[in-house]
């Protein structure tokens, strides 16, 4: 009985991950097709590589995305004409659009072909972008001449003076546009639900901003997100300019030592975090992080936290641990700070990936997250 065509790519995800018999789930199918949209027409055997994963288990998801009309072969894997739409909506054109190819459908008692059948293809050109991308504008330092980056300046400029009270420190403009372009290059913005776990860095206005700039506004429409923060001065700054700038983004007062809210437990797929830089504080954040994280979503994080002193780095590793997280990538040095002379102005960056859930519930956190408080204490 041949197979009706669902295009929805939410859909096929789940499909696809549950006839493969995934570990990863759906959204290790959609990191495969993401990689695709970005790359194809690519090898079985470089999105193994790309991904992590044995070509086996690429191979096997291939097989299933090319019977529901979602892929086929031209050189390597390539999105047909038909799931394009879908994944352009959610991570933009590809920078190598597709090419006039029919979509072939494989029968499901097809056998798997020889790995060595797939010809692996390196595009040479250069294909031309609409837009000049973020990591040449943030080193150029010169927003004079372009006006999304004077945007940018003028919304941080204006944003509320660090309180130190709350272990506030500013980050820099080209840390937050370094962060949106991680965000949009793991896929763990677009298409998702986001929570921003405080945010006096203005990570969510820079990274929807940028979603809309470089994905265009449908991608944009595409994300739910949410910031929860403490500081009444930034929520309604930040409220201020998404109803402005008309930004899927919502503003939710919280003090993360109170149970989480109940509209933000268990319903995001991707929370990222610069907590306070104290045992306690991290641990506190990535605790409500846990419990806004969906069981059934994607369960991804970042978090920003230096890796100095040891005692610090130590603490946070064992909250990671504690709490079922597994650590994709480190950088010691991804984040820097306006001004700031504590660990001299720069934290790592994290990726996460939450593999058990173990932050128990919603409770009242009683112990000084606050650098300062944590000082009074001693």
């Amino acid at each position: 009985m041949a197979m009706t065509p669902d295009f929805s790519l939410d859909n096929v995800c789940r499909e696809v991950a549950e006839a493969t018999r995934l570990e990863e789930g759906p959204p290790g199918v959609e990191a495969l097709l993401r990689v695709v949209h970005r790359e194809g027409p690519i090898s079985p055997k470089e999105v193994a590589r790309s991904l992590g994963v044995a070509i086996p288990i690429v191979s096997a998801i291939r097989r299933e995305l090319e019977r529901r009309g979602w892929l086929v072969r031209k050189g390597g894997m390539l999105l047909s004409n038909e799931g394009l739409p879908a994944a352009s909506a959610r991570w933009g054109a590809p920078a190598s659009p597709c090419e006039e190819v029919p979509a072939q459908t494989i029968p499901p008692d097809e056998e798997a072909e020889g790995l060595g059948s797939e010809e692996e293809v390196e595009d040479e050109s250069s294909p031309d972008l609409d837009y000049i991308p973020l990591k040449l504008s943030a080193e150029s330092g010169n927003s004079a001449s372009d006006p999304f980056l004077e945007l940018l300046d003028e919304i941080l400029e204006e944003r509320p003076e660090a309180d130190p009270r709350l272990d506030q420190s500013h980050a820099t403009l080209e840390t937050v546009l370094r962060r949106a372009e991680l965000f949009l290059e793991h896929g763990w913005v677009t298409g998702k639900r986001v929570l921003f776990l405080g945010d006096d860095d203005l990570t969510s206005l820079v990274t929807l901003l940028v979603i809309r700039r470089d994905l265009g506004e449908e991608a944009l429409r595409g994300c739910a997100a949410a910031v929860a923060e403490v500081d009444p001065r930034l929520v309604e700054f930040i409220q201020e300019i998404a109803l402005g700038e008309d930004l899927p983004l919502a503003v939710v007062p919280t003090d993360l030592r109170e149970p989480l809210p109940k509209p933000l437990t268990g319903a995001f797929d991707f929370f990222f975090t610069d907590p306070p830089y104290t045992p306690a504080g991290v641990r506190l954040f990535l605790e409500r992080g846990c419990l806004a994280l969906d069981p059934n979503g994607a369960r991804k994080a970042a978090l920003a936290v230096p890796v100095s002193p040891p005692s610090l780095q130590r603490a946070t590793q064992e909250a990671l641990l504690d709490l079922g997280f597994v650590v994709d990538f480190l950088d010691p040095g991804f984040n820097e700070y306006l001004g700031a002379s504590m660990q001299g102005g720069v934290s790592a960056l994290y990726g996460l990936s939450l593999v058990a859930t173990e932050a128990g519930e919603r409770t009242k956190f009683e112990t000084s997250i606050y650098t300062a408080q944590a000082r009074k204490r001693r």
